[in-house]
C-alpha cells in the first residue's frame, strides 16, 4: 500500500474515531462548564445553576451537557431554591455555542424535587415563569423546543387548606417543534389521594401572547372523572375561552374534595356528567346549551356557574322528558337516617346540620313531562331548589299524581353558628287525588276509594331528627266526598255488635260507601291531636278522636260508629259501637272497646257526626289555650 493511501485511510479512521467519540458521553471535571451554563441561564431565564456531581458532555449530533446532583435557584446562587437533586440535561444550539452564548433547545430534569411557593407572597418562580413565557411566546426570539420533567417530585402548598404537600412521579413534556406553530403539553402526577393526567394540544403561544386567539384541545383525567374541552381562547382582558366540552365524574362529592371547592347538595350526587357549549371569562362559565346526566336521568337546558373565593354559585333551568327521582329520595333517607329500619337510636340521633349541603349557592329549576319517585308516577312536574348559605328551599310548583294536583314547599334554615338548631317548615296541598290508587302504587292495601283533597302546614326545629319530631307544630287536614272504604262493611260490623265477618271473601267483598269523610290533626310539641274525624253515609256515621306521637311513632285513637237506624219505642238512639285503635305505626291493633255505650241525649248528640269537633278547634293555629273574657 502506498504512503498516500495509508495516510488517507489513517485520516479517515481518525475522523471516524473523532465522530464516534463526539457522539459518546464523556465525563469531565470542569467546574467552569457549570459556571458558563449558569451565566447563560441567568441571562435568558433568570435561573442560576450549581452542579455538585459529575458532568457529561456529548458533542454530536447536537451539543448536550448533563449535570448531576444539581441545584437551581432564582436570580443568583443565593436566591430561593427552585429545584434540587437529580440530573439536568441541556441540549444547546450549536450556532449560539460557537459565539459563546447558551441557547437551550431542549431541557430535561430527571429525578429532581421542584419547590413551589411555600407561603403567601413567596415570589419563587415568578421571574423565571415570566421569562420562560416570553421565551415560549417568541418575544425574545429564543425559546426551548422541548422541556421535559421525568420522575420528579413537586413540593408546594395544598390549594385546599394551605398545608405543604408533595406530589410524586411528576412527568411533564412541553413540546413546540421548530416547524410547527402549535405547542403541546402532556403530563401527570401522583399524590396521596390518587393521580391525574393532562393533555393540551393545538395551542398557538405566539397568537395567544400577542393579544390574539388560539385554538386548544384539552383533556384532564383524575381517579373519579375526566374533563374534555376544545375551542378558542385568548388572554386579552383576562383569560377567556369558548367552545364545547364535557365533564364526567363517578362521584361529584369526591371530585370536589380534590379541588377543595364546594357545590350545593353535592352529597346527594354520585355519577354526574355535563356536556355542551360554554363561554368562560373572569371566574364565570356560561352554558347556552347544556345536557346534564345523573343517576340515569338526562336533562337539557341552559345555566351558568360562578367560582368565587368564598362560595361557588350555580344557576340552571333544565327540562327532561322522563325523570327518575328515586335515587334522590334514597339519598335523602340515607342522610337523615330513615333508611335504617328498626334502628331508632341511630335515626333519631342523626344530625340536621345543613353545612354539608350548603357548600355553594344554587338556583335550579326543573320540569319534566313524566317523573317517578319509587313506584309513584308524576306528570307535568315543575319544581325548583334554592340554596343559600343559611338554608335550603325546595318547591313543587305543580305535579299531577293519580288524577290530582299536588303543590308544596319545604324550607330548612339555620340562624348561624354550630349551636343553632335547624328550622324546618313544610306547606303543601293536593286536590282530586285518588288516594286508593296511590296506596296501591306504594304496595299498600287499597282500603279507600274516591277523590281526596288535603293540606298541611307544619314547622319544627332541632339539632337532630328526634328533637325536630318533638317540636313539630301545625295542621294536617284530609277530606273526601262520595267515596268508599274497601275491605270493610261498617254497617255489618255494627249489626254484629263490633265483630268483623270472618273469611277472606267477606273482607274482599266488604265495602262502606260514604258521602263525606274528613280528618284534621293539630300538632303541638310533636303530638298531633285528631280534632276532627268524621264519616257520614246513608246508613251510619262515625267519629274518630285520638293522638299521633311523631317521636315515638305511635298512634292511639277511639272510633265510634253510630247506626242511622230508627230509634226504639222509648226514643232512645241505637247504641254506638266503639273501637280502640293503638300501637306503633307499622303494627296498629284494632279491638272493640269495653267502655260504656252512651244513651239518651249523649247518644243523640253523638249520632250527628257532622257536629263532632273539639272545643277550641276553630281557634287560630298556635293558640293552645283559650280563656273567655268575663263580663264587666
Amino acid at each position: 500500500m502506498s504512503l498516500r493511501r495509508t495516510l488517507s485511510a489513517l485520516g479517515l479512521g481518525l475522523v471516524a474515531a473523532g465522530l464516534v467519540a463526539a457522539c459518546l458521553p464523556w465525563s469531565i471535571e470542569a467546574p467552569g462548564t457549570a459556571r458558563f451554563v449558569s451565566r447563560g441561564l441567568q441571562q435568558g431565564w433568570g435561573v442560576a445553576l450549581a452542579a455538585r456531581g459529575r458532568t457529561e458532555v456529548v458533542l454530536l449530533p447536537l451539543p448536550r451537557i448533563v449535570f448531576e446532583d444539581i441545584r437551581l435557584t432564582e436570580g443568583d446562587a443565593t436566591g430561593p431554591v427552585l429545584a434540587a437533586g437529580g440530573n439536568l440535561s441541556l441540549q444547546l444550539g450549536l450556532a449560539a455555542l460557537l459565539t459563546g452564548r447558551v441557547e437551550v433547545d431542549s431541557l430535561t430534569l430527571d429525578g429532581s424535587e421542584l419547590v413551589l411557593p411555600q407561603e403567601a407572597g413567596d415570589p419563587r418562580w415568578s421571574a423565571a415563569a415570566e421569562r420562560l413565557t416570553h421565551s415560549i411566546a417568541g418575544a425574545d426570539g429564543d425559546r426551548p423546543r422541548r422541556i421535559i420533567l421525568a420522575r420528579c417530585a413537586l413540593k408546594g402548598r395544598d390549594p385546599r387548606d394551605g398545608t405543604l404537600q408533595t406530589a410524586r412521579d411528576v412527568d411533564l413534556t412541553i413540546s413546540w417543534p421548530a416547524w410547527s406553530e402549535s405547542l403541546a403539553v402532556n403530563g401527570g402526577l401522583r399524590w396521596s389521594d390518587g393521580s391525574a393526567r393532562i393533555t393540551l394540544t393545538d395551542l398557538r403561544p405566539y397568537a395567544l401572547f400577542s393579544g390574539g386567539e388560539s385554538p386548544f384541545t384539552a383533556a384532564l383525567t383524575w381517579p373519579t372523572g375526566s374533563l374534555n374541552a376544545q375551542g378558542n381562547g385568548s388572554l386579552r382582558d383576562g383569560l377567556k375561552a369558548s367552545g364545547t366540552g364535557s365533564l364526567q365524574t363517578r362521584s361529584l362529592h369526591k371530585t370536589l374534595a380534590l379541588t377543595g371547592g364546594g357545590l350545593a347538595l353535592s352529597p346527594f350526587v354520585e355519577d354526574f356528567a355535563v356536556e355542551g357549549s360554554f363561554e368562560a371569562a373572569a371566574g364565570q362559565i356560561q352554558f347556552p346549551s347544556v345536557t346534564v346526566r345523573s343517576d340515569g336521568n338526562v336533562l337539557e337546558g341552559a345555566g351558568s356557574a360562578t367560582f368565587g373565593p368564598k362560595r361557588n354559585a350555580v344557576q340552571a333551568t333544565l327540562a327532561a322528558e322522563n325523570l327518575n327521582l328515586s335515587p334522590l329520595l334514597a339519598g335523602l333517607l340515607r342522610l337523615t337516617g330513615f333508611d335504617r329500619a328498626g334502628d331508632d337510636a341511630a335515626r333519631h340521633s342523626r344530625s340536621l346540620d345543613l353545612r354539608p349541603f350548603t357548600g355553594g349557592d344554587l338556583d335550579l329549576r326543573i320540569s319534566a313531562g313524566n317523573a317517578r319517585i319509587g313506584p309513584v308516577q308524576l306528570t307535568d312536574l315543575a319544581s325548583s331548589v334554592l340554596v343559600r348559605e343559611d338554608g335550603i328551599e325546595a318547591s313543587l310548583g305543580r305535579a299531577n299524581v293519580r288524577g290530582g294536583m299536588v303543590k308544596g314547599r319545604v324550607s330548612l334554615a339555620a340562624d348561624g353558628g354550630e349551636a343553632a338548631p335547624t328550622r324546618v317548615k313544610a306547606q303543601g296541598s293536593f286536590d282530586g287525588l285518588d288516594l286508593g290508587a296511590l296506596l296501591d302504587d306504594l304496595g299498600q292495601s287499597r282500603w279507600v276509594l274516591g277523590a281526596t283533597r288535603g293540606s298541611l302546614a307544619l314547622e319544627g326545629a332541632g339539632h337532630d331528627v328526634d328533637a325536630l319530631a318533638r317540636s313539630v307544630s301545625g295542621r294536617v287536614a284530609l277530606e273526601s266526598a262520595d267515596g268508599a272504604l274497601s275491605g270493610l262493611d261498617l254497617a255489618d260490623v255494627v249489626h254484629r255488635g263490633g265483630a268483623v265477618a270472618p273469611g277472606a271473601l267477606a273482607r274482599r267483598n266488604g265495602r262502606t260507601p260514604f258521602e263525606h269523610a274528613a280528618v284534621t290533626l293539630l300538632f303541638a310539641d310533636g303530638v298531633g291531636e285528631i280534632v276532627e274525624g268524621r264519616l257520614a253515609s246513608r246508613t251510619l256515621g262515625a267519629s274518630l278522636n285520638g293522638r299521633v306521637a311523631l317521636a315515638d311513632r305511635r298512634f292511639q285513637a277511639r272510633a265510634e260508629i253510630l247506626s242511622r237506624a230508627t230509634a226504639s219505642a222509648d226514643g232512645a238512639a241505637p247504641p254506638a259501637t266503639l273501637f280502640e285503635i293503638a300501637g306503633p305505626w307499622d303494627a296498629v291493633s284494632v279491638r272493640a272497646s269495653a267502655g260504656p255505650r252512651p244513651t239518651g241525649d249523649e247518644a243523640r248528640q253523638r249520632a250527628a257526626p257532622d257536629s263532632f269537633q273539639r272545643p277550641g278547634a276553630d281557634l287560630p293555629l298556635g293558640i293552645r289555650a283559650y280563656v273567655p273574657a268575663t263580663g264587666p
